[in-house]
C-alpha cells in the first residue's frame, strides 16, 4: 500500500507541474484523469471481493501517428486484496467519438485459491469507447468504457468513467 500511495503522489506532483506550465501557455497539456467504476468479469473474483471496485487512471498525449494519438497511461482499479494498475501505451483514434486500444504491464494482487497473496507485474491490455461532451470549453469532459484485460482474469474487467482534459 506504501507503494502504491508513492507512485499515486508521485504522479499527481508530476501531472500538477506539467499542467501549471502548459497552463502558462494557454494551450491544452495533454493530461486527462478518469475516476468510475470497475466491474471484475470474473465471478469468483465478485464473490470474494464485491461486484464493483474503485477505479480511477491518467493519460498523457504522446503525439500523432497516422490520424491517431499516441499516449501513455496508468490505471488502478482495487477492491479489498485484489488490484489491477495497469501502464499501457496506447492508440486513440476519433474526435467527439473515439476509441483507444492499449497494451503494456500491470502490477497485480489477488487472492489466490489456497487463501495466499499472488502480487506479479503482469502482461496487461485495454480497449475502450469513449465519447467527448465538449472539446473547446475550459475543462473537456468526457465519459469512457474501458476493459482492463490481464494475463490473470481475476483481475480484468470492464470500467465506466467520468473524465476531464487538461
Amino acid at each position: 500500500m506504501k507503494k502504491l500511495l508513492s507512485i499515486s503522489a508521485i504522479a499527481a506532483v508530476f501531472a500538477c507541474a506539467t499542467m501549471s506550465a502548459f497552463a502558462d501557455e494557454g494551450g491544452q497539456s495533454g493530461f486527462s484523469i478518469r475516476m468510475g467504476g470497475f466491474y471484475p468479469t470474473q465471478a469468483k473474483t465478485r464473490n470474494i471481493s464485491g461486484d464493483t471496485w474503485f477505479a480511477a487512471g491518467v493519460d498523457y498525449k504522446l503525439g500523432t501517428v497516422k490520424s491517431g494519438g499516441l499516449s501513455l497511461s496508468l490505471d488502478y482499479a482495487g477492491r479489498g486484496s485484489f488490484r489491477n494498475m495497469p501502464l499501457l501505451l496506447n492508440y486513440t483514434k476519433g474526435s467527439k467519438v473515439y476509441f483507444s486500444v492499449g497494451v503494456g504491464g500491470s502490477f497485480t494482487r489477488f487472492l489466490q485459491d489456497d487463501g495466499e497473496t499472488n502480487d506479479k507485474f503482469r502482461f496487461a491490455y485495454a480497449a475502450a469507447l469513449g465519447y467527448n461532451f465538449n472539446t473547446t470549453g475550459e475543462i473537456p469532459l468526457f465519459v469512457e468504457l474501458r476493459y482492463l484485460g490481464n494475463d490473470q482474469p481475476r483481475v480484468a474487467g470492464l470500467g465506466l468513467y467520468l473524465g476531464a482534459r487538461f
